[in-house]
């Protein structure tokens, strides 16, 4: 298999255009916040794409629709001006609740073929264990979108507009297959504030207890590399989410 071409370390750090797909407001941040951070350093604009209203985990039951959607907003605002996200998009399914796979897939497809990403980020639907519908249908529908966005007969966005781009890989974070272990340490601090923003869905003590064990996480991730920190991803080119079955170990 090591003849086998892989994406590496430099494609990713090289890419100008990264979609981050999360099934709620803070996933991105929280599994791959400090390889966004690096990447948004290094000159990539970067997207994000919320796929839930996250109402289900603001945790205040006093507030409003309206104020709770407010506050979710600001605090992705928070952490997006932390990160240096170029641009919100919601599209506000049901958090927790019933949603259409194919109605996610088109519009995914037409954010793909809009943005034109090098790069995509999401969940690992994969993964052993998950059990959040919301990870395993995001997860899997951002996968399916990757392979099928070229073609004519998906979403509502014709295809044509795309010229000659492609997408260069996928990567999965919350992944039980990790094939890059990505440094973190330079933003490490910048991770930890901005988990801090997101205020809706935490108490003060949740906040703590979260920053206390993703970095536990992300030293534990790190402690066969040279470097403190790190978050592992899976990171494989598309062609490789269809048909092929030594993906897993690759």
């Amino acid at each position: 298999m090591d003849d086998i071409p892989r994406l590496t370390l430099s494609d990713l750090l090289n890419a100008k255009r990264i979609l981050a797909i999360q099934p709620h407001y803070d996933d991105n941040d929280i599994a791959a916040g400090g390889t966004l951070l690096t990447l948004a350093k290094a000159g990539a604009e970067i997207t994000y794409l919320t796929v839930t209203d996250d109402l289900a985990g603001v945790i205040n039951p006093m507030l409003t629709r309206e104020e709770a959607l407010r506050l979710l907003a600001d605090d992705q605002k928070k952490a997006a001006a932390i990160l240096g996200v170029h641009e919100q998009i919601h599209l506000g399914f049901p958090d927790g609740g019933e949603y259409n796979y194919f109605s996610l897939r088109k519009k995914l497809i037409e954010h793909i073929r809009s943005i034109q990403p090098e790069f995509i980020f999401t969940v690992d639907p994969w993964t052993p264990y998950e059990a959040h519908n919301d990870h395993i249908l995001t997860g899997k529908v951002s996968s399916e979108a990757a392979i099928l966005y070229g073609l004519p007969a998906f979403g509502n966005r014709p295809p044509d507009e795309l010229n000659n781009y492609a997408l260069t890989g996928v990567v999965f974070y919350n992944t039980a297959y990790p094939n890059l272990t990505f440094d973190i340490s330079p933003v490490m601090t910048e991770k930890q504030h901005l988990l801090r923003s997101y205020q809706a869905q935490f108490t003060d003590e949740g906040l703590d207890t979260l920053v206390v064990q993703t970095t536990f996480l992300a030293a534990y991730i790190a402690r066969d590399e040279p470097f403190e920190y790190g978050e592992a991803v899976k990171m494989v080119p598309p062609w490789m989410l269809h048909g092929v079955p030594l993906t897993m170990m690759l």
